[in-house]
């Protein structure tokens, strides 16, 4: 059934039942699924596989549109998307032994079968702990799903499913904010050892909230404000995105706070942009900088006011102080690591089980390192030289998309997309913001908005 829009005497929308078989409301629930569900990282798998069954629900129910991203998908992001997902499913093939054996790094595991008596002629796959590298798989599962359907989409269902991500963000604050009431002891999504005035929200980790937040505060800058009530939403948007912002501060993460400078670069060129090119009208113009410039000083006054009278920013802010680390010993074990499993790898998911018979002895501590802190570093551990290549192609393709949406005048959706892209690719030099289900989804959505086509948006 459909119904007439009370908006104009022309627009048709879909009613009721109708709505609801709209594959853009399913991928709404599936971002918001994954954004209460999949901050838990690979400890929490009944969550990652209540995110992965649904997402592959809405492969089976939209295949159509899964054809068409196949038929119409460009043939770069065809051929990334494509060996992204082959490349674990590549490490689980049985090798002949003949192969397998004459890999790096394979004479420990030679011995170790020898000592539980697997016979020395059965096959094996270059990954090293295959159930790793499956789990590795399936987290591809949701974000793919995003970006297959999301490619059939109209440019104003592309901009609802990222109003929807922002709402989502704006819920996960809010849930973090009633933690910091209680002083974390109360409604945590993860049992972690959590300081009691640091805003956790959906995550386990705080630089994944932090980077979540940053993400919320650029989307909200990027998305378009027009129509009748464009001011009111405008400045609705600019409350959240200034709310948003604090809460990077009340996450104590160091890289999240020093990537939120990215914001105020954004607002500034898309200000700049509008007020030269004229493209606006000039009281729009003025209205619109007038609200963006208030956020920005209430944003800034309330952080300078909380750093300088000992409140929760000038906890923040003194971790900067605080530079030690442990990080520069794990990354060069695992770059060593590297080398002895090059130019294969040790395949996807294993880095916990491989880095441990790695580690040196002089940098051994009480701390487990499950994770590298540096996803490149572990990406090159666990994929070796197709990994660093496949990443290497995907920087490339976020990077032209990016400049493209400035081709023929700037795409902000498209824009903001690739500023995120870029903050995730920056926070995983020191963490690994991609281990986790909801910013895998997040990262989904930034490449539909990248590739969207601007005959489309238009």
């Amino acid at each position: 059934m459909l119904a007439r829009s009370s908006t104009g005497p022309s627009r048709i929308v879909p009613s009721g039942s109708a709505l609801l078989r709209e594959p853009v409301v399913h991928l709404q629930l599936l971002l918001l699924l994954a954004v209460m569900l999949g901050g838990g990282g690979l400890a929490y798998a009944f969550n990652n596989l209540a995110i992965q069954l649904f997402a592959l629900l809405l492969l089976a129910v939209h295949y159509r549109l899964a054809r068409r991203f196949l038929a119409e998908a460009s043939r770069p992001q065809l051929l990334l998307v494509g060996a992204t997902l082959a490349l674990p499913l590549l490490q689980l093939l049985p090798l002949p032994p003949a192969i397998w054996t004459a890999l790096p790094g394979r004479e420990l595991v030679e011995q170790s079968r020898a000592l539980a008596g697997i016979d020395a002629g059965s096959w094996a796959p270059v990954s090293l702990d295959r159930a790793r590298t499956l789990v590795a798989f399936c987290g591809l599962v949701a974000p793919a799903t995003i970006i297959v359907l999301g490619h059939g989409l109209q440019a104003q269902e592309q901009r609802r499913l990222a109003v929807t991500l922002l709402g989502c963000i704006a819920l996960a604050l809010t849930i973090g904010v009633v933690q910091l009431a209680s002083a974390n002891s109360f409604g945590l999504f993860y049992p972690v050892s959590a300081s009691p005035d640091i805003l956790y929200a959906t995550f386990a980790n705080r630089n994944s909230t932090g980077l979540l937040l940053v993400t919320g505060v650029i989307l909200a800058i990027g998305l378009p404000a027009g129509g009748r009530q464009g001011q009111g939403r405008l400045a609705l948007t600019a409350a959240v995105a200034a709310l948003l912002a604090i809460g990077v501060v009340l996450t104590q993460s160091r890289s999240s706070m020093v990537l939120l400078l990215v914001a105020p670069a954004f607002l500034l060129l898309r200000l700049g942009w509008a007020s030269f090119a004229g493209k606006a009208s000039p009281d729009r113009q003025r209205k619109g900088g007038v609200i963006a410039v208030i956020a920005l000083l209430v944003v800034l006054g309330a952080i300078l006011a909380s750093a300088l009278y000992g409140g929760r920013a000038a906890d923040s802010f003194a971790r900067f102080a605080a530079m030690e680390t442990d990080r520069p010993e794990m990354w060069d074990d695992t770059a060593y690591a590297a080398t002895r499993y090059f130019p294969v790898g040790s395949g996807m998911g294993t880095f916990d089980e491989v880095f441990q018979v790695h580690e040196s002895l002089e940098y051994v501590s009480a701390r487990r390192a499950g994770r590298a802190h540096n996803d490149y570093l572990e990406l090159a551990l666990e994929a070796g030289l197709a990994g660093a290549v496949l990443l290497g192609l995907w920087l490339l393709w976020v990077a032209a998309n990016t400049l493209r949406q400035f081709r023929h005048g700037p795409e902000w959706p498209g824009v903001a997309g690739g500023l995120v892209a870029g903050c995730i690719a920056l926070q995983s030099l020191l963490d690994y913001p991609l281990r986790n289900q909801t910013m895998l989804c997040v990262a989904g959505l930034m490449i539909v908005l990248l590739a969207a086509k601007r005959e489309a948006r238009r």
